[in-house]
């Protein structure tokens, strides 16, 4: 067998295994968090939220011209496949490692290579980024694809070229990437023999660099046509465009908690182990010592990765964390393979072929967290809220998790529920927010102009310099007026639309809906000041809720649970003491007893409205 056929079948038997476990546990529609927003985006070609992925959107879209059932359902498809690739990809930098380090057969470097990367496609982390639509599957492709390049780069521009190309494409996929590249760097400089060699390529490494990065261009072009997904207006002007691609808003989280720190490097440790089962760091640290003594500048390359994709990491305090760590459980595998290629040449290389049960183990142990071919929690529960909100209705809610981002995509791609407008109350505290929602339905702030012109200027002030605007304490307490004051315009100036909270949100804003009663429907607080107002919870799609989120529990499966379970109970309480529509309280309690497994809540409402009978 050829070199070349070696290669198509160790890489493409990778990428296939990969992507069969991928695709059937991939999941069937919209998932949590920017799920809805990113195949939104996809689909209509927008401007997605920061920085704004601009290769993935544009990726994503021609892949939504494919027939799938749904287009969320064909992304994730998408994403599965992109991180398939990226596990053949893998294979073939182990390969490439291996070749340079290794003094092991052909046969036991592929196998080597084949087996750790399949270990690392299966581990919780990586396969959880294949299974929904999100970006960092196609970050792990160009970082395995600027990987190859550059080993191959030695004194040659073409490949040279290919891996500068390569690098400016991820950052235009995904700005954290600007922390990866000087491993890259180093591993490039490295490996040319000559300082004039090195001098002389530069440019082939930079000016491809640029040419990738630069289809940033495309988010103020597409923004100036004002598609359904616009996030960050960006065509506003160059401070917008900087803020969005800077992702300025997020910077707040970035090394500003040590707690979160150190919770980030437990979270860390606690996957890398997973993926490395257990006995693996010890086979990273050989492999680290081999490539030290056989190639310093491919040690010295992944190592400053690793640095510098950690120092983003540890230093980012948000919730879910674990995708950031994507490149460094890249690199590691890489590292595991050096280490266990030492450890079968000094034992036996006959050995090798057990390797390939090795990808068995995480793939057992991970498959029923990472499957989420049942999981239609998100679909489920935007079904239920939509249900029970009137014709016409105006929504605030805070719940972008699984409620905004997935309407987003249903009302803009699915054409559901036009006639409603949500409202999400933390973005409107972002500039670009207000004349996107003004775009979407302007009928709803006629009436409001005072209360917008009045917030918009302060809320410009706080986003350009938000560190000066917050040294005079007035100013926090102004704008807070200032956005009390928009909220409620936008109720007074709607009075024959019905007006929708989520509960989260009832008690946030001190002045907000004052001399209304809230009264509970579904997943909603309805907003009234006629005390006579007749509702009644519909139930549909709590049913299909309870069966979709199933046994998963994810830190987002529990957040929901708990908000369906608390809407209910209020719902059944509502109903019993309120309304005392004695059927009604115990359509509700059943549909309680289903989700709640532990029967905490059913016995909370037996002891305060009495067992059914």
């Amino acid at each position: 067998m050829t070199n070349r056929n070696q290669t198509a079948v160790h890489v493409g038997g990778t990428a296939l295994l990969s992507a069969i476990v991928y695709v059937l546990t991939c999941a069937p529609g919209l998932y949590y968090t920017d799920s809805g927003e990113l195949s939104a985006a996809a689909s209509v070609l927008g401007v997605a939220h920061p920085t704004g992925y601009p290769l993935f959107t544009l990726l994503a879209h021609l892949w939504t011209f494919l027939p799938f059932s749904s287009v969320v359902g064909g992304l994730n498809i998408f994403n599965a496949i992109v991180m398939a690739c990226a596990a053949g990809g893998l294979t073939a930098v182990t390969a490439e490692v291996l070749k340079r380090t290794s003094n092991t057969s052909t046969t036991t470097r592929w196998l080597v290579a084949d087996a750790t990367a399949l270990v690392a496609a299966f581990s919780t982390t990586i396969w959880a980024q294949a299974t929904t639509i999100e970006v960092y599957a196609l970050n792990a492709l160009l970082l395995v694809l600027a990987l190859l390049a550059t080993l191959r780069s030695g004194n040659n521009a073409a490949y040279t070229a290919l891996a500068g190309l390569v690098v400016g494409l991820m950052i235009a996929n995904h700005l954290s990437a600007v922390f990866l590249t000087p491993g890259l760097l180093v591993l490039w400089w490295m490996q040319q023999s000559e300082p004039t060699t090195r001098k002389q390529l530069l440019p082939w490494v930079f000016a491809p660099t640029l040419v990738g990065a630069s289809l940033y261009v495309l988010l103020p072009l597409r923004s100036a046509q004002e598609p359904p997904i616009n996030w960050g207006f960006v065509h506003r002007g160059w401070d917008a465009f900087l803020y969005h691609v800077k992702g300025t808003q997020f910077g707040v989280w970035m090394f500003s908690d040590k707690d979160a720190m150190a919770a980030n490097v437990d979270t860390f440790f606690a996957l890398a182990t997973n993926q490395l089962l257990w006995v693996g760091w010890i086979a990273v640290l050989y492999g680290v010592y081999i490539l030290w003594k056989k190639s310093r500048p491919i040690a010295a390359g992944l190592v400053i990765l690793i640095a510098g994709n950690l120092m983003i990491s540890f230093g980012y305090a948000i919730p879910d964390i674990e995708s950031y760590f994507v490149p460094t459980f890249i690199a590691l595998s890489i590292l595991i393979a050096v280490g266990l290629a030492a450890v079968i040449k000094n034992v036996s290389e006959k050995s090798s072929f057990a390797l390939l049960l090795l990808p068995v183990v995480p793939l057992a142990l991970n498959l029923e967290q990472n499957d989420l071919s049942d999981h239609r929690a998100v679909e489920s529960y935007t079904e239920w809220t939509l249900a029970n909100a009137e014709p016409n209705a105006i929504i605030f809610t805070r719940q972008w998790d699984f409620l905004c981002s997935a309407f987003w995509y249903q009302q803009t791609v699915e054409g559901v529920r036009p006639d409603v407008a949500m409202i999400d109350k933390e973005l409107l505290r972002r500039t670009w927010y207000l004349p996107y929602l003004q775009q979407r339905y302007p009928d709803i702030f006629e009436g409001a102009e005072q209360a917008i012109d009045g917030y918009r200027p302060w809320l410009a002030q706080f986003e350009s310099d938000a560190e000066s605007f917050n040294a005079n304490p007035r100013n926090g307490a102004e704008i807070q007026r200032r956005f009390v004051a928009l909220l409620n315009s936008i109720v007074e100036a709607n009075p024959d639309r019905p007006i929708y909270l989520t509960p989260e949100i009832i008690n946030d804003e001190q002045g907000f809906a004052v001399g209304y009663d809230a009264i509970p429907v579904g997943p909603l607080l309805r907003l009234t000041k006629n005390t006579g107002v007749q509702t009644s919870t519909i139930l549909t799609g709590v049913k299909d809720f309870t069966d979709g989120v199933g046994s998963h529990s994810t830190r987002l499966d529990s957040s929901i649970k708990s908000v369906v379970l608390n809407a209910l109970a209020t719902d059944a309480l509502f109903a019993a003491q309120n309304v005392g529509n004695t059927s009604a309280y115990k359509e509700l309690y059943r549909a309680i007893v289903d989700l709640d497994k532990s029967g905490a809540i059913p016995r909370a409402l037996d002891q305060r409205v009495g067992k059914l009978e």
